[in-house]
């Protein structure tokens, strides 16, 4: 028996070759001025790319400047788990052996999800952590958002609902959405800020602080700027209710500011 990466091998007994993959089988009758092991090498290596192709129905895999691309196919779904963890196998390989472990995995072929193809994701995701890269989720099914929602899987991964979006994350593109901890982080500063300026005005209005007026003022324009800049970073890269958070808080910010210039 004569094996070969990804779930090809062959047998060679008596003049025939046997070629088989996960869904193909291919047989030669070998000549007999060829019947040696080293020709028969020569004949499987060539064979063999074409039947890996077979091994690989379960994800389409390609490559763009700078980060791969995963696209998982419906045939996922139906595989057993050994063929599961081969294709896991392939990806991990195929990741690692970029410059770097950043990739876009696309879902958005699959109406349903398992915990199989969950424990698969996951093995991918870990491979880019180890690698210090990333990795952005492409999914538009509600079915497949649930099962994420419930591994608690959207707290900690990039999430978007169009190739556009991840190819921004992925490039770098300062208006491509934030990670989940970018926006809580961003979320957090533009509300403290928005606070302090609230209390700035009032303080200056009601003379709160030892602080003159004018102090109180330039504090309050500072505060209602940085949160202002925060929420429409947010309205801009964000969407859903990151974003309406966003332009609430421009609102909000707007208004402080306002209030401190009438003063």
């Amino acid at each position: 028996m004569y094996y070969l990466p990804s779930g090809v091998g062959a047998i060679f007994n008596s003049g025939i070759l046997v070629i088989h993959g996960p869904e193909k089988c291919w047989v030669y009758n070998i000549p007999s001025k060829l019947k040696s092991w080293r020709a028969t090498d020569r004949l499987i290596r060539e064979i063999a790319p074409r039947m890996s192709e077979t091994a690989s129905t379960t994800y389409e895999f390609g490559t763009a400047k700078g980060y791969a691309v995963v696209a998982l196919t419906p045939s996922l779904n139906s595989c057993r788990w050994e063929e599961i963890e081969r294709a896991g196998t392939e990806l991990k390989e195929r990741i690692v052996a970029l410059d770097r472990p950043v990739f876009m995995l696309d879902l958005t072929q699959l109406d349903f999800m398992g915990s199989s193809a969950v424990a698969l994701i996951v093995r991918l995701w870990k491979t880019t952590q180890e690698g210090k890269g990333n990795m952005v989720v492409v999914n538009t099914s509600s079915m497949i958002a649930e099962v994420l929602e419930i591994a608690g899987l959207t707290r900690i991964w990039n999430i978007v609902e169009t190739r556009k979006e991840a190819e921004g994350i992925l490039r770098g593109n300062s208006f491509s959405s934030a990670s989940p901890m970018a926006r809580f982080f961003l979320a957090i500063l533009g509300w403290v800020t928005a606070a302090g300026a609230l209390f700035f005005v009032t303080a200056g209005e009601k003379q709160l602080l030892d602080i003159d007026p004018q102090t109180a003022r330039m504090l309050t324009f500072t505060c209602g700027g940085i949160a202002a800049i925060a929420g429409l970073v947010a309205a801009i890269r964000d969407r859903q209710i990151w974003r309406a958070l966003g332009v609430l808080l421009v609102l909000v910010a707007a208004g402080v500011t306002i209030a401190a210039a009438t003063q």
